[in-house]
């Protein structure tokens, strides 16, 4: 059996195996949580929230216990990146525990629905707000929904220096 050479720039060989190669510094992953974080509902759940606690204390509470949640979350793809320094991430960890079946299945609902979901109403979220600012008629936050899609795929393609620098732009720009 030939020996398999690895031809990839972005990874590092340790003991005949690839490890993955750190690409974004703490101050990127920070910039990073901290957009996934804004973006995805310091805008629109508040006001959902707290219309169907009913109490200020229940707000805040429900808030901790997402808060508590999601740490723990964090912990544990914490302690399976440890473990298991691979890429692929939920397909990596679905594939040894489960299978390849159940592994592409899930990759496959990620990449069509799941994410594509998500990207869908973070975009609609701005174009709701931006239409308050400059309305382009009847359909003017789906314009820009369509609009920040193509842009920010569009410097995802381009590389990551591009994307974790935009990344870090708009939180400074956020939180100024």
């Amino acid at each position: 059996m030939s020996k398999r050479t690895n031809y990839s720039l972005p990874n590092i060989v340790v003991a005949n195996k690839v490890a993955p190669q750190g690409t974004l510094s703490l101050k990127d992953a920070i910039a990073l949580i901290v957009g996934v974080v804004i973006g995805a509902g310091i805008f629109e759940t508040p006001s959902l929230v707290a219309a169907n606690v009913g109490s200020a204390f229940g707000a805040l509470f429900v808030w901790f216990l997402g808060g508590a949640m999601s740490l723990i979350g964090a912990l544990c793809y914490a302690e399976l990146a440890t473990a298991y320094p691979h890429t692929g991430g939920n397909y990596h960890y679905l594939m040894r525990a489960f299978g390849k079946n159940w592994a592409f299945l899930f990759a496959w609902a990620r990449m069509t629905v799941i994410q594509t979901g998500s990207i869908a109403l973070l975009a609609f979220v701005f174009g709701d707000y931006i239409s308050q600012l400059w309305r382009l008629g009847d359909y003017s936050p789906s314009i820009y929904a369509a609009l920040v899609i193509v842009i920010f795929t569009g410097v995802n393609i381009i590389g990551i220096q591009q994307g974790k620098s935009t990344q870090k732009w708009l939180i400074a720009v956020i939180l100024n």
